[in-house]
């Protein structure tokens, strides 16, 4: 039968092309313990990781190498985005939605009209090439805009310096392994002990009943659901979209805000719009990383996975009530 890669002894995970993300565990300092490198090369098919909150400590994103565009949002009125380079970094608020991705990820998913009209504050240079105060706009445009694209993009994440952000270093550690390694093994699934029969029968029909493309949607399918399982365990909280609140008010006064120089939709409503991004993201990691456990034979974290030192860093900290269906989270540890 079919096993799990063995990655808990591992410095280091590397995923296959097109992807060929690498995850380095080794690259600490005294006031980033734990922190995670992660680099993801030229002609990368990855975009980033998807947009998520923490809602229990604050995050420290540094770029290593490259050039990187981040996004963050504290408010319907507050988003930013921000590109730099290497020796530059920004911490992330809790309960700040952000991301971050290659810079010609952005060039690409983004119109050059829009691009040249990004206002100067939203950018910095890199540090080895500062411009000084006075210089032309347009020079930092072309560097945003028209820079090599061939270097690799190395960022390393952790929990802030802050000593209460601290206590969440090894969990940190912890939700990147299992998170590289899943994406690593997620053609195995349907191979695996613990999947369900009808899904093992269904990945041994010949290729003429059963295409590569249906296959490879179906293993992406099931590794989305996989994630949301790990999520469920960490306080990683994914963007699954927010309450139409904004289109429902627009269209009950219709037509006054489908107009030419429409008036600006009340903050109220946008602000509602935004707080209902939590609800959704709860409610929809509780639902499929339910469905993930109970019908797919999921787990939260894999002891193939997991290093021996961090195998008790899910157990609950002084004052936290940690447990999922009535089991604490050092019984979550499966092995297939």
């Amino acid at each position: 039968m079919t096993k799990r890669s063995q990655t808990a002894n591992k410095n280091s995970i590397s995923l296959p092309s097109p992807d060929g993300r690498h995850y380095d565990f080794t690259k600490t300092a005294d006031d980033a313990p734990h922190a995670v490198q992660i680099s993801v090369p030229p002609n990368s098919t990855s975009n980033g990781l998807p947009p998520y909150w923490n809602e229990q400590y604050r995050v420290l994103l540094t770029c290593i190498t490259g050039r990187v565009h981040t996004f963050s949002g504290d408010g319907p009125y507050s988003n930013v985005d921000r590109f730099f380079g290497a020796g530059s970094s920004e911490t992330y608020q809790r309960f700040s939605l952000h991301y971050w991705q290659r810079l010609e990820m952005w060039q690409k998913t983004t119109s050059a009209s829009s691009r040249m009209q990004t206002k100067r504050s939203e950018y910095q240079p890199l540090l080895d090439r500062d411009l000084e105060k006075g210089n032309n706009i347009e020079e930092e445009r072309a560097w945003v805009n028209n820079g090599d694209t061939d270097d690799v993009l190395t960022v390393a994440i952790s929990p802030s310096p802050d000593h209460w952000d601290q206590k969440y270093t090894r969990r940190h550690e912890l939700l990147y392994r299992n998170w590289a390694s899943m994406e690593l093994d997620a053609p195995l699934y349907p191979s695996l002990s613990t999947t369900p029969l009808p899904i093992r029968l269904l990945f041994k029909l010949p290729r003429l009943l059963f295409p590569a493309v249906f296959r490879d949607w179906l293993i992406g399918y099931f590794l989305s659901i996989q994630l949301l399982v790990l999520y469920s365990a960490f306080d990683h909280h994914p963007y699954h979209g927010s309450l139409p609140f904004m289109t429902a008010y627009a269209l009950w006064y219709f037509p006054r805000y489908w107009m030419p120089f429409a008036p600006r939709i009340p903050e109220w409503v946008c602000r509602c719009q935004w707080t209902s991004m939590p609800f959704l993201s709860h409610w929809k990691v509780w639902l499929w990383s339910g469905v993930g456990k109970k019908l797919l034979g999921m787990s939260e974290v894999y002891e193939e996975y997991t290093p021996e030192r961090l195998k008790d860093c899910l157990d609950p900290m002084p004052g936290e009530l940690h447990k999922t269906d009535g089991v604490s989270k050092p019984d979550a540890f499966t092995r297939f």
